[in-house]
Order: C-alpha cells, then structure tokens, then sequence
C-alpha cells in the first residue's frame, strides 16, 4: 500500500504540474499577461544542490534582455496595475526571497549599472543572529550565503531601486502550522523590518510559495496582518484576474540567456 500511496503522489502531482503547464500556455496566447520573476541568491559556487544561486554573469546577461525585450517595471507598479484590473502585455518585476547579503554586495551593483528595479523579501529570524538559514545547514560553508543584517537592510533599501517585503521570521510552511504560530511569524517579520527601516512594509511572500505551502487562512491572517499584497511561487504568469494576495510568480534559476529566453518565450 505504501508503494501504491507513493505512486499515486507523484502521478497526482505531474498531472497537476501539466494542468497547470497547459493551462498558462493557453491562457499566454489569448489573454494580455505580466510576469514576476522569483530569484534567490547572486553568486558563484562550488555546489549548488537547492538550486538557489544564480551566478553574476548569468544574472547580468539575464536582466540585460528583460530591459532589452521586456518592460521591467517595480513589483509596486505591478500591484497598482493588478489592482485596477489593467495588466500591461510584456511587464517584468524582479524580487528576491530570504534576504541574502549578496543582495547587496552582487545583485544590487548589477541592478543598479542597469537601472533595474527590483523587491526583496526577507526572513528576519536570522538578521541579529547571523546564524545560517536552515536549509543551508548542508551545503559546504564556503557556499553558503549569509543573511543580511539591520544595518545592510537599510543600505539596500536606501537604494531608490529596491523595495522590501516581509517573508516570515523563520521561514515555514505555513499550511503546516496552527493559526497563532502563523499569525506570529506574518506579523512579526513584518514589525521587525518596519523598526529597522521606520517605513511602511506592504508586501508579503509565502515561504516555499506553492500552493501546498499556504491556506485559505494564512491569506486571510495576511490580510489581517495589515499587509496589501502577497506572492507566491506558482510558475504561473499574472493576469488581470489574479489573486492579488496570492499573486503568482516564476522561479528562476542558473539558466545561462539561451535557456533563459527559452524558460520565457511561451509566457
């Protein structure tokens, strides 16, 4: 039975990860559609077995064609847009999850020689501690990526390029944990990053981002937590019927520009 269960699960899910494939293709070639990117970490390793870097060659190279093909827009001005209903054709918005350092010392220089905007959403459990995340426990110690502190937080965000958003104190699947565990990790992530840069934070991602990692009540304590918007990562495109508290976004990975332009052409 228990081989049978495990079957059964991954059939389920490449029949939902088609669905949802064909779905978008579909939907791409007959409804005007934008695009938000999801990246993580800008950085060379050695070993990368979550997948979460993409070097700075790469990245360069990709932002040059979103600016070159693309309409890259600031995450704000997609939300302005999905809230009025008017999704613009060939829009592009950038964002980070976790809050890595090299955000700043990598990503940021790039963004900032190529005038490109971009929303970083940070996981504040880690900012006074400096302690590893903690899928970073078993990747080798020279690869791993620190989590920026109060003070470079500030420096990013004083960059009239970037916007921060909150991603939790410690990063959990929300879905998996009772209500006031999720109401404290969605607020508290969002009270300590409004101390540290003594403005508004509006926006939120998921951790994890599918839509296994959140339910109809971790969008509804969202909400309630005073937030205006939220991401996950569902590969999808956004349209103009969007959710906008569950607002879809494509994850990217060390894709060099030839399978970059592939990874976007259809969307």
């Amino acid at each position: 039975m228990r081989i049978f269960s495990i079957f059964y699960k991954k059939i389920k899910n490449k029949v939902e990860w088609l669905g949802n494939y064909f779905k978008s293709y579909i939907l791409s070639r007959f409804l005007k559609h934008s695009a938000i990117l999801v990246y993580h970490r800008v950085a060379n390793v050695s070993h990368d077995s979550l997948q979460l870097c993409v070097s700075p060659q790469n990245f360069r190279k990709q932002i040059i064609y979103l600016k070159e093909n693309f309409n890259l827009i600031p995450l704000s001005q997609m939300v302005n847009n999905l809230k009025s209903h008017k999704i613009k054709e060939g829009a592009v918005a950038v964002t980070f999850d976790d809050g890595y350092a090299d955000n700043l010392y990598t990503a940021l220089p790039i963004l900032e020689e190529l005038n490109a905007p971009a929303t970083i959403f940070i996981t504040t459990g880690n900012i006074d501690s400096q302690e590893d995340f903690y899928w970073d426990k078993n990747t080798a110690k020279e690869d791993r990526g620190k989590p920026m502190t109060a003070e470079e937080i500030k420096k990013i965000s004083s960059s009239p390029l970037i916007e921060i958003g909150a991603h939790t104190v410690n990063h959990p699947n929300l879905r998996k944990i009772n209500t006031k565990e999720q109401v404290d990790e969605i607020m508290q992530s969002k009270i300590m990053l409004e101390k540290i840069l003594d403005k508004k934070i509006s926006g939120f991602a998921y951790p994890f981002g599918s839509r296994r990692s959140f339910s109809k009540e971790t969008v509804s304590e969202v909400k309630k937590s005073g937030f205006n918007f939220a991401c996950a990562n569902t590969q999808e495109q956004v349209y103009s019927f969007s959710n906008l508290f569950s607002i879809p976004r494509i994850l990217v990975r060390d894709w060099d520009i030839e399978t970059f332009k592939k990874g976007l052409k259809w969307r």
